[in-house]
């Protein structure tokens, strides 16, 4: 019996907006059409196959912490709606609108707007991360500076995250002037097909997820081995729970209440961070039991 339901991880760049769109519009012609949007998964329900339109944008001053119920959201997607488009949600950065109109007219901006919006956007995102890597960064550093060596975990983690920072940085200035030569030459955006895009984040991911295990791999059979295992594994945990609480926290302030951008980001920062605290003395205290 067929599934009625499926849940599918959005691994998209901002800058891979159409790849996106074109990958929707691949699920719908097989069967499935976009139900909702999620912070990382796009629901799915099952449906006859048919053709529906997608269109994926960046809105304008795009942010992280924007509220998607401001009266100018509320305005912008009425009058989508006006033209045939329905709004289906927004994960991350891209908002999502869905028509299966074969006369609907096209709401996509300009490309050239589009580049602009994508770059303020990329650029805000990479500050964001650059500010948290640098911060969990010099922690691992300086705990190898107190152990006297960069062969720990300590070190190996940070060399895993500054790799990480620059893979993002580099793939981003590399569109980036792919994007400038393609606007002068035709007007256009440059696009790769959903399926390189998919292959290569999913790539990325899975091969972080990977180096990320190294730390247990390199201790094993060592005196302090199941020490340092228990205490990675409260750090994922730990991880992973606080990612949660803050995704649900950003979803909240953005689909839920009309606070500013400014207002948002405090309300954001300021649970999140007492969140983080709160989980941070469990996994302390977990630390100590274990060593």
């Amino acid at each position: 019996m067929r599934k009625r339901h499926r849940y599918v991880p959005g691994f998209f760049q901002i800058y891979e907006n159409d790849s996106l769109k074109g990958y929707l519009e691949f699920m719908a012609q097989n069967g499935w059409r976009l139900k909702s949007v999620g912070n990382v998964f796009l629901h799915f329900e099952a449906c006859q196959p048919r053709r529906i339109r997608y269109c994926v944008e960046v809105m304008e001053k795009p942010s992280a912490y924007a509220s998607n119920q401001t009266e100018k959201m509320k305005t912008y997607r009425e009058f989508c709606r006006d033209a045939g488009w329905d709004y289906a949600g927004i994960i991350g950065y891209l908002h999502i609108f869905y028509t299966e109109d074969e006369n609907a007219v096209l709401v996509e901006t300009d490309p050239g707007e589009r580049y602009e919006r994508i770059c303020q956007a990329c650029q805000g995102n990479m500050r964001m991360f650059f500010v948290i890597f640098m911060m969990l960064v010099t922690l691992n550093l300086y705990s190898c500076y107190l152990k006297r060596t960069l062969l720990c975990h300590n070190g190996f983690i940070a060399v895993l995250m500054a790799g990480a920072l620059a893979w993002s940085m580099g793939e981003f200035y590399m569109w980036k002037g792919r994007a400038q030569r393609s606007l002068e030459k035709s007007g256009t955006l440059p696009c790769i097909s959903w399926r390189a895009a998919r292959r290569k984040n999913y790539g990325v991911v899975v091969l972080t997820l990977m180096f990320s295990l190294v730390p247990l791999v390199y201790t094993a059979g060592r005196a302090s081995s199941w020490a340092l295992i228990g205490v990675l594994a409260g750090l994922w945990i730990y991880i992973g729970i606080l990612m949660f609480i803050c995704s649900r926290l950003l979803s909240w302030i953005r689909e839920k209440r009309a606070y500013s951008r400014w207002t948002n980001m405090v309300i954001y920062w300021g649970l999140g961070l007492a969140a983080g605290a709160v989980l941070g003395a469990g996994f302390l205290a977990w630390i100590f039991r274990v060593l």
